[in-house]
């Protein structure tokens, strides 16, 4: 790649040169006209494959590689062509009184930055010293910019013929040579700036900056341009222009924001102080000038909340900033974008002004929204009140806030530091959503740290049948093994049976029920028995002595005592109610089956309690109508004959009374003879096995 190129035209052709970074030019090719160049440029800086030719009446592009001439447009009335190189990017060619901006693909430029340039007259030749281009014309010279429409100046000199600069800038005629100067920079600004051509200030500023002026008074100058700029895009109705303008700048946030009516507190409001004209431009805003502006001013606080976020240490008052910001914010979604304003709710960080905000939702109706800001600023008794105010209202359903699912899932959301609360609120649920109110306390979010006492306190005061429901949840989902929730579901359903119980002894005493064994009575009860025989031979962390005081032996519940005698390995007295009381010797022989391994005398005490019961009054039931029992022979030597095994026979055979027949134990013996004679002939085999190795 050449580091430089020059093209000559000669006749009616063009000689190309290349520069490498050593030695002197080298001649690559010589492309032949058709007719002879009267003005030629390079598009682009360095190499470049395009060359733009103008001839008397028209411009080509040329394409080098190819040799390729291609047509492009007439000079119009002026015969003679008039080209020049603008930027690396641009190219201008004249025709009539335009200078026509071409793109790197010869089309002209279609924005707003680079548009063609119309001149007073017809130029002869043009110069381009950034920003400004110059044309010759019949007057002298006529100045413009690229991005400007109007005439920027024009220097009237006789009969000019040529312009040329490098780092100064020359006109001549036949008889006269002259130097044009531009003014100091800092003084074209100011005087730009007092013209409203900001663009053109903004540019001359940045070039004033880049040459070494004062960079103090130069970033004093960008923010009074960006300011101006700002304001007179806001009064020609170009909003998104205008916030990006004041995004540059240093004005205060509640200055922006009081451009537009409604959004300030009119204390606020009163203290912003504007120019003449933005305050007339205020008068005459319509609906749709709001609604445009609003969608540009979201994207300007967006901006600032982002800014303050990251630089809010060296930021003054930023907290107060902060709350104008978003609520503002607030009032613009209400307005443009109702579903956004949840989402500015629910961020942690946002300083939402309560009142302000709480005012702007009410005058919008915007109920869920409100109860979303009470929950982000922690007002969660004020939220509960408004939910329940409107569940609780006729026609409920038809609301957004009907029913008790938002309660509920309000509840759900605090924690256990809210406990009070959720007690508090959740009462009405309880009294009229019954089947629904259980999600309140056993939500997976919070079922494990909310205070299950409280919370059995609380339902059971309400309605126990919940207290119990939510205790069996806590053990059967959540695999809650703790002793106080267990000993509190056992004693809960002691209670419910307690509670039963009279009207079942009344339909005894009536006839008109037939006695049942425990859990076959009728109604609830025998369900609830049931239920608790379930709960108490399953569960493992109760207190088995807190249940017994519990039950307070006032009523008749044999069985369930049995089972706490035999969780306190106390089965003498559990195999006393078993076998004399409840008179069930297959629950008997259960028991001892199952707590064998714990004690391997309980089949011996079960023997026993066959012959020798224990006194109603050591059980503490002889206040109930009960026989009290007697030995029972038969279910002793039964005992013998079936679970000698589990015995000890010398202790067992003192158990017989001496005038015990041996008939009556004739089964017995002759089992134990026969296991022993097995056992006997068993060893002598393995003696016999042991002498023949």
């Amino acid at each position: 790649m050449p580091s430089a190129q020059l093209a000559v035209a000669c006749k009616r052709k063009i000689i190309l040169y290349h520069w490498l970074k050593k030695g002197p030019p080298q001649e690559v090719k010589e492309i032949n006209l058709y007719d002879v160049p009267k003005a030629m440029v390079f598009h682009g800086q360095g190499y470049s494959d395009k060359i733009y030719i103008g001839f008397k009446g028209k411009y080509c592009q040329l394409h080098v590689s190819s040799e390729q001439v291609k047509d492009m447009l007439c000079t119009g009335r002026q015969l003679e062509a008039t080209m020049l190189w603008v930027d690396k990017e641009t190219v201008a060619i004249c025709k009539d009184e335009w200078s026509i901006l071409l793109a790197e693909d010869g089309k002209p430029y279609q924005d707003e930055f680079k548009s063609n340039i119309k001149w007073c007259d017809c130029p002869t030749a043009l110069l381009y010293c950034k920003p400004y281009i110059a044309a010759v014309i019949n007057k002298g010279i006529e100045v413009k910019t690229i991005q400007l429409v109007d005439p920027i100046q024009v220097i009237e000199l006789p009969k000019v013929k040529l312009v040329a600069h490098d780092k100064r800038m020359f006109v001549a005629s036949a008889t006269h040579l002259w130097e044009l100067k531009l003014n100091d920079l800092v003084y074209q600004v100011d005087k730009l700036i007092s013209l409203k051509q900001f663009e053109l200030a903004e540019t001359l500023n940045k070039m004033s900056h880049e040459r070494g002026g004062d960079h103090e008074h130069a970033s004093r100058q960008r923010t009074v341009i960006n300011t101006q700029a700002a304001y007179h895009e806001f009064i020609n109705k170009r909003y998104e222009k205008s916030m990006t303008r004041f995004q540059k700048t240093n004005v205060e946030v509640a200055n922006v924001i009081g451009l537009f009516p409604d959004l300030l507190s009119k204390k606020m409001q009163d203290k912003q102080v504007y120019p003449a004209e933005i305050v007339e431009a205020r008068k005459y805003l319509t609906t749709k000038d709001i609604e445009t502006g609003l969608e540009a001013l979201e994207k300007y606080l967006v901006a600032k909340r982002f800014d303050l976020n990251k630089y809010e240490e060296e930021v003054e008052n930023s907290k107060q900033t902060k709350i104008i910001i978003d609520t503002t914010l607030l009032k613009c979604y209400l307005q443009n974008k109702p579903k956004m304003v949840a989402s500015l709710l629910r961020l942690k960080d946002n300083e939402c002004h309560i009142v302000e905000s709480e005012r702007a939702l009410k005058r919008a109706r915007r109920m869920n929204d409100i109860i979303i800001l009470y929950k982000s600023k922690g007002l969660h008794e004020k939220a509960l009140t408004v939910l329940k105010q409107y569940a609780n209202m006729q026609n409920t359903q038809k609301h957004e806030l009907g029913g008790p699912e938002h309660t509920i899932k309000y509840l759900q959301d605090l924690g256990p530091e809210d406990i009070d609360l959720i007690k508090e609120y959740s009462k009405w649920v309880i009294e009229k959503h019954p089947d629904r109110c259980l999600d309140i306390f056993t939500d997976p979010s919070t079922v494990h740290s909310l205070p299950k006492e409280q919370v059995v306190q609380h339902l059971k005061s309400m309605n126990p049948d919940i207290a119990l429901e939510y205790l069996e949840r806590l053990i059967d989902i959540w695999n809650v093994t703790s002793q106080e929730i267990e000993n509190s579901l056992i004693i809960l359903y002691v209670e419910k049976v307690s509670s039963e119980w009279p009207a079942y002894q009344g339909m005894l005493a009536a006839g008109v029920v037939e006695p049942c064994m425990p859990g076959s009575e009728p109604g609830q009860l025998g369900t609830l028995r049931l239920r608790l025989t379930h709960f108490l031979e399953r569960l493992q962390n109760y207190s088995p002595s807190m249940v017994i005081r519990s039950l307070g032996y006032e009523i008749p519940l044999y069985q369930e005592l049995a089972i706490l005698y035999g969780r306190q390995r106390e089965c003498d007295k559990a195999l006393m109610l078993y076998c004399h009381v409840l008179a069930d010797r297959a629950k008997a022989e259960e028991f001892c089956d199952k707590y064998y391994e714990i004690d391997n005398q309980v089949y011996y005490k079960l023997l026993r309690m066959y012959q020798c019961p224990m006194s109603l009054e050591a059980l503490r039931l002889d206040k109930f109508k009960l026989e009290e029992p007697k030995p029972d022979m038969g279910a002793a030597i039964d005992i013998l004959v079936r679970h000698y095994k589990h015995i000890d026979v010398k202790e067992a055979l003192r158990l017989l009374p001496e005038d015990t027949k041996l008939q009556d134990v004739e089964e017995f013996m002759c089992a134990i003879l026969r296991d022993r004679t097995k056992d006997s002939r068993k060893k002598l085999t393995f003696k016999k096995l042991e002498l023949i190795r």
